[in-house]
């Protein structure tokens, strides 16, 4: 299938052929004419024409005219516009418009709903990637021709046939003029929805605005409720045009068919076309589509010597697949973390999810977990609060590839001063710098959500880094931060004496509490939902001056 320019001459016969047919045109266009065989005798101009018609109106007529075959579709305007409006005959009507057509009536009224069938396709694919990626809609960059191949891409999973015309289209020597003709509309679209403030432009790209996000996740999901008179008035006249049209779609089938088996391929933005939407890293921007697995990234980014020594080892436990890469650099060793996202399933997740039932939910899927450790990691990291560094991110393979952070657990901290005979002040200080980060997240309305002293490392430069963010999320529960690493801190002292963990909880308090941290969220870690959590490990004891503790804490601060 090739196409050609619509000639003037073409352009006469087809109006005059369309004012033979059909009364009150209010609006008429064309699509240049697609040559379906070796002759340009064996071309079809698929027409549009919008009646200003009171009655619903859908018919379609198939003429002959001097430059091949003519398929009309002609529908009243309400009826279109509403198909543009809300895709309320699946878009059929609004196909043409998307692609390269010529205007033969009421230009400025097709321009119009042009763009507005283009800013629904745009809201409702930023709608669908704010539900896909829910944390990490807040971080994507996406290049304004997604939105165009994105929507072909969708036509042609309904209508296969239709990726001939595409083809045919932007593989000629006018194929980037017809990209930017059909990219025209999508950026007067685009506009429409900044003043909206559904987007905003960020050098080149766009951005999806915080607020609209909050708004989609806020909304519940609603049915459609038609008019089903309405409705099935339309279904009646359309079982009466499609047999008619049964010629036009055979000759796409018989175009499709043919060029597939010939050359077997569609163009590569439809393939994938999450390869043009970004997510920023320390190391620049990565696709969506991006596929780098863990040897590749060994190969390509660290080691540019195929004989260097490279060591690959797993840290974790059961629930994760956590591995840190080394090799040699000069007299010194680099040293990476990969962290491969596994969905978790069966035996394995289900001690976890009966240790914290009916208290907290834990996110299981990997790529869940994959975009809460990359968004929340972003988010801390941009109001500088130390989190490891994001090297390069690989959402297909659910992969991230982080620095690996020198220092010393805070699990380590604690031990030293629980097995300390006399009170290290320096030790019990990181501690009230723990309980001032962990404000600081707090304040940024985060919670970390799985806030052992495991997962946090206290650094050479005397910083706390957070290193597993794959359970923290915007909002959430503060207080089980606090509790989980109060209380999990707890059974490092089960043969301390009682002021160890009094001073370890009176430590963290006072630093969370001058950071500006909530003092309700300190009330609450006495609960007994917290509290029955960690009787499995923490004596009961242990629990009890750590809950009175901060019981009598708050009340202070309240006082």
């Amino acid at each position: 299938m090739r196409t050609r320019l619509l000639d003037s001459d073409t352009r006469r016969e087809i109006l005059a052929i369309c004012r033979r047919e059909f009364e009150g045109i209010f609006a008429a266009a064309a699509n240049p004419p697609n040559i379906y065989g070796d002759d340009e005798a064996e071309s079809r101009v698929d027409v549009t024409v919008i009646l200003d018609s009171s009655e619903r109106r859908l018919s379609y007529e198939r003429e002959i005219c001097k430059g091949g075959a003519l398929s009309i579709l002609a529908v009243d305007r309400q009826t279109f516009e509403k198909d543009v409006e809300n895709d309320w005959l699946g878009g059929t009507l609004v196909d043409n418009l998307l692609v390269p057509y010529e205007p033969l009536i009421n230009r400025g009224f097709l321009w119009s709903q042009e763009v507005k069938a283009k800013k629904r396709i745009i809201v409702e694919t930023i709608n669908n990637l704010i539900l896909e990626y829910p944390e990490m809609s807040r971080e994507i960059l996406i290049k304004p021709e997604f939105f165009m191949w994105e929507a072909i891409s969708r036509k042609a999973s309904l209508y296969p046939p239709i990726i001939c015309k595409i083809l045919s289209v932007f593989e000629e020597e006018a194929g980037r003029e017809a990209q930017r003709k059909i990219m025209r509309g999508f950026r007067a679209a685009l506009n429409e929805a900044e003043k909206e403030k559904v987007i905003s432009f960020y050098n080149g790209y766009v951005r999806i605005n915080e607020e609209y996000i909050e708004t989609v996740r806020g909304r519940k999901l609603r049915l459609l409720i038609f008019l089903k008179n309405v409705r099935n008035s339309i279904l009646r006249y359309s079982i009466e045009v499609v047999p008619k049209m049964m010629l036009t779609l055979f000759e796409d089938y018989i175009t499709y068919v043919k060029k597939s088996a010939i050359e077997g391929r569609i163009l590569p933005e439809l393939e994938d076309t999450k390869r043009l939407i970004y997510i920023p890293t320390s190391q620049g921007l990565v696709s969506l589509s991006d596929k780098l697995t863990l040897s590749e990234f060994v190969r390509r980014t660290l080691s540019k010597d195929r004989d260097t020594n490279v060591k690959v080892e797993r840290l974790g436990g059961v629930l994760n697949s956590v591995y840190l890469v080394s090799l040699p650099d000069g007299n010194n060793t680099k040293r990476n973390v990969v962290k491969l996202f596994k969905s978790w399933y069966g035996l394995k997740w289900l001690p976890i999810a009966l240790w914290a039932l009916g208290t907290r939910g834990f996110a299981v899927l990997g790529k869940t977990r994959l975009e809460r450790e990359y968004a929340i990691n972003r988010i801390l990291s941009t109001h500088g609060v130390r989190v490891p560094q994001i090297i390069h991110v690989s959402p297909s393979e659910r992969l991230i590839f982080q620095e690996y952070v020198e220092g010393e657990s805070l699990a380590e901290v604690i031990r030293q001063i629980c097995s300390s005979e006399e009170d290290n002040e320096d030790l019990y200080s990181i501690i009230w710098k723990v309980g001032k980060e962990i404000a600081r997240v707090h304040k940024l309305n985060v919670s970390l959500g799985d806030c052992k002293p495991e997962n946090l490392k206290l650094t050479r430069d005397g910083r706390i880094c957070f290193l597993d963010l794959e359970q923290a999320e915007r909002g959430g529960d503060q207080a089980w931060d606090i509790a989980e690493f109060l209380y999990y801190s707890g059974h490092y002292a089960i043969m301390s004496p009682i002021r160890v963990p009094r001073r370890i909880t009176e430590s963290f308090i006072d630093g969370y509490l001058e950071e500006g941290g909530n003092v309700e969220n300190i009330r609450k870690v006495r609960s007994p939902k917290y509290i029955k959590v960690f009787s499995f490990f923490t004596p009961p004891h242990i629990l009890y001056i750590i809950a009175n503790t901060c019981k009598e804490k708050a009340e202070a601060q309240i006082r």
